[in-house]
């Protein structure tokens, strides 16, 4: 099994990385977690096809991570895909999919008029708990719950393959129910949003940029945090993704080192891990 870290970037626009996603792959089997910005894009870069784009799972409806849930579920059937998106996701998943149908509905019913018995984009919808989701194709998928307050409830990903585990944090703070269900995996995918490189201009929803940093940063890993989470866990290797366009990867590295001696990367777009 292995991961592509699809897009490795944070909302702020940043030319070189695409929103939040992962995707996961054993053999032909293949798992999309999140849906940001360029995920479709990103998907082709790594060599899968819009009819072959796979089951996605959502860790959290914060809009980075779904911004493009939408292109691809038209996109596929565009090209024509007619099998069912399956898409995976907390509460509220569901309504988010019927509305994001019911924006596409006049789209979909122009195309369907150049069509010849063409039924429209086809969903199936499971919305989830903490603990063992599904198996394909030899992976055993689970989710368990992470701390990203005010959002609940927040999800990290559990994938196990082919004599390989592998842990997507989805966006946290330092969190123990990530810890216990992160303990000896082969790679720890983890967030850093670092809150010390955000904007802020008047008006924005904080009165200082101190008291914003303040706040972001209370539900996100920042970097002195990350090599803890990751010895804490026993992860046989570390990669850090979600990246404000500010920060440095060195400076990064150099921070999850003083707690963490084991293999690291500051992950980048496309990179395998």
């Amino acid at each position: 099994m292995k991961a592509v870290l699809l897009g490795t970037g944070s909302p702020p626009p940043n030319p070189q990385r695409r929103g939040p996603s992962t995707l996961l792959s054993l053999g032909a089997e293949r798992f999309l977690v999140d849906a940001g910005s360029g995920v479709g894009v990103q998907l082709v870069q790594a060599g899968v096809r819009p009819y072959d784009w796979p089951r996605v799972f959502i860790t959290h409806h914060h809009s980075d991570h779904v911004i493009d849930l939408g292109h691809l579920l038209i996109t596929r059937w565009i090209v024509g895909q007619n099998a069912p998106l399956e898409i995976w996701g907390p509460a509220g998943t569901r309504r988010q999919v019927d509305l994001l149908l019911e924006y596409m509905h006049w789209d979909i019913e122009v195309r369907r008029h150049h069509m010849m018995d063409r039924k429209p984009p086809a969903v199936t919808v499971t919305e989830i708990e903490e603990g063992r989701l599904m198996e394909a194709g030899g992976v055993t998928v689970s989710a368990f719950v992470v701390e990203h307050d005010p959002v609940r409830p927040a999800f990290g990903y559990h994938f196990e393959g082919g004599g390989r585990r592998i842990v997507i944090s989805g966006d946290t703070r330092p969190c123990e129910n990530l810890i216990r269900w992160s303990q000896g995996v082969d790679v720890l995918i983890h967030e850093c949003c670092e809150m010390a490189k955000t904007s802020w201009v008047p008006g924005c929803g904080w009165p200082t940029l101190e008291e914003k940093i303040r706040d972001l940063a209370s539900y996100h890993t920042q970097p002195d945090d990350l090599g803890r989470v990751a010895e804490s866990a026993r992860a046989r290797k570390l990669a850090v993704t979600h990246l404000m366009p500010g920060s440095e990867p060195r400076a990064l590295e150099h921070a999850a080192r003083r707690h963490f001696a084991g293999p690291l990367v500051v992950g980048s777009d496309l990179l395998e891990v």
